[in-house]
């Protein structure tokens, strides 16, 4: 009986000994077949809506732009006030881009809980993207730029008809046309003196951004036989085009956007200024002059127009790329006389100056850029001469050589 009350009292359970159950899963699509497939982070994120949950409350918005969309629409839309788009616009005065944007053009925006823009950024092309962030209640702007990579082309061919045909047929775009016309314009006629026969060549150096063509080009090189003549054409660092020997073959820079005596100055180049409106420092990028609504507006060298139109800050503005180095801006404009794509010469009529955007007053505001950074247009170091100038003359024949290599040529045979 003692035995069997023994045998009947329960032994001390091990709770460390594990329990083995069999448990069946459900067969997931990502593991059928020999291998299993992982699944990409989104696609787990697409079924469970987010991840990782945000807590800032910061809202993303990305804006590929429309035919008609602006700045304006796009911020009534999302609740952003208007006073945003104000700040937004005067330190955009130095970059002149938000009031026109273009279709295909992308904007992203960063929006608070409260709706308060933190940063705007516009992807303008595959080269430059500006972003504004606000920082200490104030928007800074950056342009950053892709630098890319330059690559050259050659284009030759035998006249037959007029040049711009036989040049379109060669491969040249309308607009190298015009640069090469533009730079043999004053040594050689090209509706009189070319004939049927007479040969041409050009060298064209195109940027591309991530191995594609930016459409972003300028000439390096030209030469032009005739029956009687040989006409070359070399592009400087300076923006301007000489000859074989190095002598210029367009005008020189004038210091000047007027004509005639030089008018006062009413507030100089200053980076470091306190705007007289918004009473913040901020850089005067250019020379204002005072002058009387409408006088006119002249180009300080040969170039193509790039923009032209208007902006809330800046006026009625005109800009004006001399090459890849140069670039020139008058703003508070009464009247624009050019347009976009448009070539000028030195001295040509572009504007008469004005009163337009945030302005004290009546006057002409002046901008000389080098390689995208403003200079003082007054002190400048600009291209006067007529031939290029003996401590470049070095420079200058080693890239005319290098470009007659490419094209085939020598200076023996020219």
């Amino acid at each position: 009986m003692f035995l069997l009350f023994i045998s009947l009292i329960p032994a001390e359970l091990n709770h460390e000994q594990p329990i083995k159950r069999e448990l069946t899963l459900p067969i997931s699509d990502a593991l059928q077949g020999e291998y299993a497939i992982a699944e990409p982070l989104n696609a787990i994120r697409a079924d469970h809506n987010k991840l990782f949950p945000d807590f800032s409350g910061n809202r993303n918005i990305d804006i590929t732009i429309s035919g008609g969309d602006t700045l304006s629409a796009i911020f009534s839309r999302e609740g952003i006030s208007a006073a945003v788009l104000q700040d937004l616009l005067e330190a955009d005065a130095e970059h002149l881009r938000l009031s026109n944007l273009l279709p295909g053009q992308e904007v992203h925006l960063l929006v608070s809980p409260d709706n308060q823009l933190l940063s705007l950024k516009v992807v303008i092309d595959r080269v430059h993207t500006l972003t504004f962030v606000l920082k200490d209640g104030e928007y800074i702007s950056d342009m950053q730029v892709k630098e890319g990579e330059w690559r050259n082309s050659y284009y030759h061919g035998s006249v037959t008809g007029s040049f711009y045909v036989s040049a379109k047929r060669a491969g040249l775009t309308g607009s190298q046309i015009q640069q090469v016309s533009g730079a043999l314009q004053e040594k050689f006629d090209f509706n009189r003196q070319l004939r049927a026969g007479d040969t041409f060549h050009v060298l064209v150096a195109k940027q591309y951004v991530e191995g594609v063509y930016s459409f972003d080009s300028e000439v390096l090189a030209i030469l032009i036989r005739t029956r009687s003549a040989t006409y070359t054409a070399f592009l400087n660092e300076d923006g301007r085009y000489y000859d074989k020997n190095g002598k210029g073959l367009s005008k020189a820079f004038r210091r000047y956007p007027t004509n005639g005596k030089p008018p006062r100055i009413s507030s100089p180049f200053n980076p470091h200024r306190l705007h007289p409106i918004t009473k913040r420092v901020s850089p005067h990028n250019g020379t204002d002059f005072a002058v009387v609504v409408g006088t006119k507006v002249h180009a300080v060298g040969d170039g193509v127009v790039i923009r032209a139109g208007f902006h809330p800050a800046a006026g009625n503005y005109v800009v004006i790329k001399h090459g890849r180095k140069y670039t020139s801006r008058v703003l508070h404009l009464s009247k624009i006389l050019v347009h976009k794509g448009q070539r000028v010469e030195m001295g040509q009529v572009i504007a008469l100056s004005g009163n337009t955007g945030r302005s004290t007053g009546p006057h002409l505001h002046y901008e000389f850029h080098v390689y995208n950074k403003p200079v003082n247009p007054m002190t400048v170091d600009l291209p006067l001469s007529q031939e290029v100038p003996k401590k470049d003359i070095k420079a200058f024949n080693k890239r005319r050589d290098s470009s007659l290599r490419e094209m085939g040529e020598t200076l023996s045979d020219l």
